[in-house]
């Protein structure tokens, strides 16, 4: 009986001692609760078109919130609207040879999610289409996501490489969610219409194929010539990079320029990092021949979101004649140092310019004709 009573209150600790350690570790001094980790997403981007004027055209001028024409084209954008609209207004207008695009940056780790509300008229006709990309660097461009709405056969329809597509019902008449969930670190992409699962595929070879990036580049809503169609209410959710990253492009080369002389040219500064982030940057080395100048020769918290800035750049030429010089120009990320870029640079000087004595001489014997008849006249001794 005592055996049977010991083997109870045994059973009864291990009970006791196993709840314990799956739920909550107690002891006199704290309470821990064992939780899986959940990784969490931040808004990283949103658009409802509540902030442009009513009638706006989004063709990529400074007011337009990023919004720019297919390949840096403004023909291609597009009309803010209150034809149709989810909340609680304004949203964009897609029609005829709509091409309108919103490029991103910094979205290329763990997992984001894509959202857009679409409204399609019952009387839509035509084929209009979402896409998403993981390179946009006109001309060079490579497709990921491309959802192709189509009232010939009343369907959407997820474009693959190879041609191979998933569809469901076209839905007419209502906002509509469209919606693309992204994990970089598998590579996939699951794309839903409705709240139904339309496809999931690679995300880098989408639909272009091998050689896309892990990498979220830009949103392009395309008309495709077909009736109007609406899209509001889009956001971006991720785990964008957290730190700035700068980028420079451009390069200044001057050829057979006089010694003295006052040369010009230019070269982009960008930061590529997370959205949000601030980028303080410097022109800390140029090449130790010429006087240099820089307009901007700085710059703090530049973001994502405010693109390229152009710095100017003025060199007078040194004095030295018949010679090459070549060198670099260095930008530096001022809270990272090992963040920089090189802007590479080369000038030539001549000793002299044919052409600028050929047109001396061309002077002189316009002055002196008697002189060209005689220098003619020596040419048959």
């Amino acid at each position: 009986m005592k055996k049977k009573i010991a083997s109870i209150v045994i059973c009864m600790l291990m009970f006791v001692t196993v709840s314990t350690v799956t739920g909550t570790v107690n002891n006199d001094n704290f309470t821990k609760i064992i939780e899986p980790k959940v990784m969490s997403k931040e808004l990283l981007w949103s658009d409802d078109f509540e902030d442009y004027e009513l009638y706006q055209f989004l063709d990529g001028t400074g007011d337009d919130g990023g919004w720019e024409g297919w390949d840096n084209t403004p023909a291609a954008g597009a009309f803010v609207t209150n034809n149709e609209s989810k909340s609680p207004e304004q949203s964009v207008e897609i029609v005829d040879d709509s091409d309108l695009v919103h490029r991103y940056s910094g979205v290329s780790s763990g997992s984001a999610t894509y959202t857009a509300w679409q409204y399609i008229p019952e009387d839509f006709e035509g084929e209009t289409y979402f896409i998403l990309l993981n390179t946009y660097d006109p001309p060079t461009h490579h497709w990921s996501t491309q959802i192709r709405f189509s009232s010939i056969d009343g369907l959407v329809s997820s474009e693959t490489y190879g041609g191979i597509e998933e569809s469901l019902p076209l839905i007419t008449g209502e906002w509509v969610e469209i919606r693309v969930e992204i994990d970089f670190e598998s590579d996939t992409q699951t794309i839903f219409y409705g709240g139904d699962e339309l496809e999931e595929k690679s995300w880098s070879e989408g639909v272009s194929g091998p050689g896309g990036l892990i990498n979220l580049a830009a949103v392009d809503l395309w008309g495709n010539l077909a009736t109007e169609v609406y899209y509001d209410d889009m956001s971006l959710e991720g785990e964008a990079s957290a730190d700035p990253d700068l980028f420079c492009e451009g390069t200044l080369s001057w050829v057979n320029q006089t010694p003295g002389d006052t040369l010009t040219g230019s070269f982009t500064v960008e930061n590529v990092g997370g959205a949000g982030t601030q980028l303080d940057w410097e022109v800390t080395n140029w090449p130790s021949w010429g006087e240099w100048s820089f307009d901007p020769a700085s710059g703090t918290d530049l973001t994502p979101e405010d693109g390229q800035i152009t710095v100017d750049v003025t060199c007078i030429a040194p004095d030295d004649k018949n010679e090459e010089f070549i060198g670099k120009i260095k930008v530096e990320n001022l809270e990272d140092s090992e963040d920089t870029c090189d802007i590479d640079v080369s000038l030539t000087t001549p000793l002299v310019k044919p052409l600028i004595f050929i047109q001396v001489i061309e002077k002189i014997m316009q002055r002196f004709p008697v002189l060209a008849k005689i220098l003619q006249f020596s040419q048959y001794f």
